[in-house]
């Protein structure tokens, strides 16, 4: 039976993300910082197959413990590890508090590497294991608004790109995805202050079904929604003056 460990999974792209595997038949390990929705949810009848409890990414000593939970049901074996939690605050960069910051640097970048490095083990020993980071479009061009967590995403497109060939001889790929807005609470954050012409226009669904063919792809990360592609495409032909341009006409800046 192939396993899946997701971060983030209560809510939103993790949870998404959970039911479609569990549908398809995985074992799902459900990972999340609300204890009250993991309950509710492992209780449901929609997880057969599952275990899960509390991990907070940002300690590591509740990554170990959730990393040895989902082990101990798996056998050791972790073919699929998911590392989607996140958060995001949106706003002038300067009246932004700064606990808010240091928050999504907190999760976005530590906690999504300290899961990646203290799971490599199960998945080194796991054959055709594979690592998705979730990315986003704001790590094309650094969005005004959305400074920090734009920069977590350039973090996260570094690190899955470092890893991709680093991990290689290990048998591990490791890949990341890019939605723009979704239809989630960190989505309506950024859609209520009405950021340039960013608006939501993807569910979670569509981006659990990109992460499972993201699984079975080659690339190393994948840019999704048409707009989104054609962002990237145009930021890479563009010189330094006209890739700012179009950023500023996207946000109206």
């Amino acid at each position: 039976m192939k396993t899946i460990f997701i971060t983030g999974a209560a809510h939103g792209i993790g949870l998404a993300t959970a039911m479609r595997f569990a549908d398809q038949g995985w074992f799902v390990g459900l990972y999340d910082i609300n204890e009250q929705a993991l309950q509710i949810l492992l209780q449901s009848g929609n997880f057969p197959r599952a275990c899960g409890q509390v991990c907070d990414v940002t300690n590591a000593a509740s990554v170990e413990a959730a990393l040895a939970h989902f082990a101990a049901h798996t056998e050791g074996r972790m073919h699929v590890l998911v590392n989607n939690a996140g958060v995001l605050s949106a706003g002038k960069f300067e009246e932004i508090p700064p606990e808010q910051h240091e928050r999504i640097i907190a999760v976005n970048v530590g906690g999504l590497t300290r899961v990646a490095q203290a799971a490599f083990p199960l998945l080194q020993q796991t054959p055709g294991s594979t690592l998705v980071n979730l990315c986003s479009v704001s790590s094309v061009h650094g969005i005004p608004a959305l400074a920090v967590y734009s920069a977590s995403k350039f973090y996260v497109n570094g690190l899955t790109e470092a890893l991709h060939i680093e991990w290689a001889k290990y048998g591990i790929r490791v890949t990341s995805v890019k939605p723009p807005l979704v239809n989630t609470a960190m989505g309506h954050a950024v859609d209520a202050l009405q950021v340039g012409r960013f608006r939501i226009d993807m569910q979670p669904e569509h981006v659990a079904e990109a992460i499972e063919l993201a699984i079975s792809g080659k690339r190393i990360g994948y840019l999704l929604g048409t707009s989104s592609k054609v962002w990237g495409w145009l930021d890479k032909l563009l010189p330094e003056a006209g890739r700012r341009a179009l950023t500023r006409y996207l946000t109206d800046q």
